[in-house]
């Protein structure tokens, strides 16, 4: 019975990504869920009801950690570092590891560790879920057929009641805040404007340019010279709103702000649809004509989503040799992963126009 370990498992995506994995490792795992705080690590390995195991863990005190993370053969990374330092100890123990971390700046830490990696014939997965994750497989689903591309957009239509907790509502104004590089120009994050189409929805939507950081791996790794990233939530009010505290320098002074006045302001109905929508765009050249083609997905949840997707490429890539750090495309194709996801309510269409 394989051990797996989820780091950061007591945050809202860290249970989600341990109920995930029970569920399509079929309870077939020992699961291990660590946090810094004793009690509360424990009332959740008691919650999950699976013969679940906490171990102490302090991300800080690489001592720690270098006692904790071994004899595992999956680590599943769901919190922040300064420094990849989980990441090294399971390139040294020889232990797959899976971080869900959206931010290029991290990743460029574990690349310098790279060697490390292949030299022990170990896999390290980063930007696993969602957004990113999901959205590069089907960026790389949507150029295959194309001769030649001339453009990708991508587009994320966000809902206002994403069970994302504090940490995702400030990793997103995070990334909607940066300065982003459009047409060999710095211009402010979330201004410029298009529509997309999005499944489900008669009319297009209007969306606003961002950073983000996938946008540079599948730029160098699928050669992908134009490609923008784009988004907007379901309500106009909220991204009004936004927009607003970006203008102001507001969404800086947010992230130093007591996390418990924010719970106050990020509120989830758990009795109200969080139906999240993603869509990619390809302008490109197809046996000598300008083609379009759009893939476009709806799920009922982005956060439960992207533990669905981290669960289930945790258990492909455990398959699978893997030698160092590596992109969720390089591992599996959009439809291989969402055969082993295997939920009726996440739904992909294709179509060329």
């Amino acid at each position: 019975m394989r051990k797996m370990m989820v780091i950061g498992a007591s945050g809202v995506l860290g249970k989600l990504i341990c109920i995930e994995l029970i569920r399509v490792f079929d309870n077939q795992i020992k699961l291990i869920v660590t946090d810094y705080k004793n009690e509360r690590g424990k009332q959740l390995a008691n919650s999950l009801k699976n013969d679940v195991e906490f171990k102490y863990l302090d991300v800080n005190n690489i001592e720690n950690v270098k006692q904790v993370i071994k004899n595992i053969d999956v680590v599943v990374v769901v919190l922040k570092q300064k420094n990849p330092t989980i990441q090294e100890v399971c390139m040294n123990n020889k232990i797959l590891c899976v971080d869900v971390t959206p931010f290029y700046d991290f990743v460029e830490k574990v690349n310098i560790v790279n060697q490390m990696a292949e030299n022990n014939d170990t896999g390290s997965i980063v930007m696993s879920g969602f957004f990113p994750g999901l959205s590069g497989l089907m960026v790389k689903k949507a150029v295959s057929n194309f001769d030649e591309i001339i453009e990708v957009n991508v587009g994320l239509l966000q809902n206002t009641n994403a069970q994302a907790g504090i940490t995702g509502m400030l990793d997103m104004l995070k990334i909607v805040s940066q300065q982003v590089s459009f047409e060999n120009k710095m211009i402010p994050g979330f201004t410029k404007k298009r529509k997309m189409y999005f499944a489900n929805h008669l009319k297009e939507k209007e969306l606003r340019l961002i950073h983000h950081s996938e946008k540079i791996v599948l730029q160098n790794q699928l050669a992908i010279h134009s490609i923008n990233y784009w988004t907007c939530w379901n309500v106009n009010a909220f991204n009004t709103l936004v927009s607003f505290l970006r203008q102001i320098g507001f969404i800086e002074v947010i992230h130093k702000l007591n996390h418990t006045f924010l719970s106050q302001i990020v509120k989830h109905n758990p009795n109200k649809n969080e139906n999240a929508f993603l869509t990619v765009e390809v302008k490109g050249i197809i046996n000598n004509k300008e083609k379009v083609k759009i893939v476009s997905l709806s799920t009922f949840s982005d956060y439960h989503t992207t533990a669905m997707v981290t669960a289930s490429l945790t258990k492909i890539a455990q398959q699978k040799k893997l030698q160092g750090v590596i992109y969720p495309f390089e591992v599996v194709h959009l439809d291989e992963l969402l055969s082993e996801i295997n939920c009726s309510n996440i739904v992909v269409e294709e179509f060329e126009k």
